[in-house]
């Protein structure tokens, strides 16, 4: 199927970095990648013939159009990822994509919230890079385990990025969830327009309350296992509130990206 897929691209791989202990950085020349939007995300091939089988899904963690560029941010969180972390520079990288739907609205003149849980940075990077180059306002709070298991402040400032920051052990920011950090803006701001949110299952479903309560639009980005990445398998179908029915829906296809209020958090 990928062979004759139009969206499959072999990419060079210009640097391989560990950005904090377990979290990767790719950079590829991808000049045919370099147009997705924030919350797209690759499907990378991880073996070099059949073993392991099944791509792994990568949000596009930033886009540089003009040098033809792309990144790529993961954990590595099993085997499929332990063999890409040890991608050297100069491989050539298979990558289907980019695939599902990105993050609405996101040149709106509004401020905007982006929240995100430990790697759930990864797209939300990309999503406040692209509001700082054309200097929309927006605020980004972070929240991790430790301090040690995020990125320096230098790598977000580099893209204009100023994150508001919190850990679980109170290393880094103040102590505590990210939707604390999101509650207390929202109870000394005027709400905004819209929030955008990545991260673990119990955060997101935190968010959406939040955002409910202040009469804010929120989307999702969800994370799935996915097989195929492209809707065929129908192996990352999430449940959904539609009306007062239950349906589901594809997380790769019709998402990663939805409207938070429409999402049935798992329990």
């Amino acid at each position: 199927m990928d062979r004759d897929n139009k969206l499959e691209h072999r990419c060079l791989l210009l640097e391989n970095r560990e950005v904090v202990p377990g979290w990767h950085l790719l950079e590829l020349q991808a000049p045919d990648l370099v147009h997705a939007s924030p919350g797209q995300f690759v499907q990378l091939r991880v073996g070099r013939l059949t073993d392991p089988l099944l791509r792994r899904p990568v949000s596009i963690h930033y886009a540089e159009p003009e040098k033809g560029r792309i990144r790529l941010l993961f954990r590595v969180a099993g085997r499929g990822t332990a063999l890409v972390s040890g991608f050297k520079a100069g491989d050539n990288v298979d990558l289907l994509g980019p695939l599902g739907r990105g993050f609405p609205c996101l040149d709106e003149e509004e401020p905007a919230i982006f929240v995100a849980g430990g790697i759930g940075l990864a797209p939300l990077f990309f999503a406040a890079a692209q509001r700082s180059r054309v200097s929309l306002p927006f605020e980004f709070f972070l929240g991790g385990k430790s301090g040690s298991l995020l990125p320096p402040e230098g790598y977000f400032q580099a893209h204009g990025i100023k994150p508001r920051l919190v850990t679980d052990d109170g290393s880094r920011g103040g102590s505590g969830p990210v939707t604390a950090l999101l509650e207390e803006y929202l109870e000394t701001n005027k709400a905004p327009l819209r929030i955008h949110a990545c991260g673990p299952g119990p955060m997101l479903a935190g968010v959406v309350e939040l955002a409910r309560s202040a009469g804010a639009a929120v989307h999702v980005s969800l994370e799935s296992r996915m097989a195929c990445g492209v809707g065929a398998c129908l192996g990352c179908v999430y449940p959904f509130r539609s009306g007062d029915q239950v349906e589901y829906r594809r997380v790769c296809r019709e998402g990663p990206v939805f409207n938070g209020e429409e999402v049935l958090f798992e329990s």
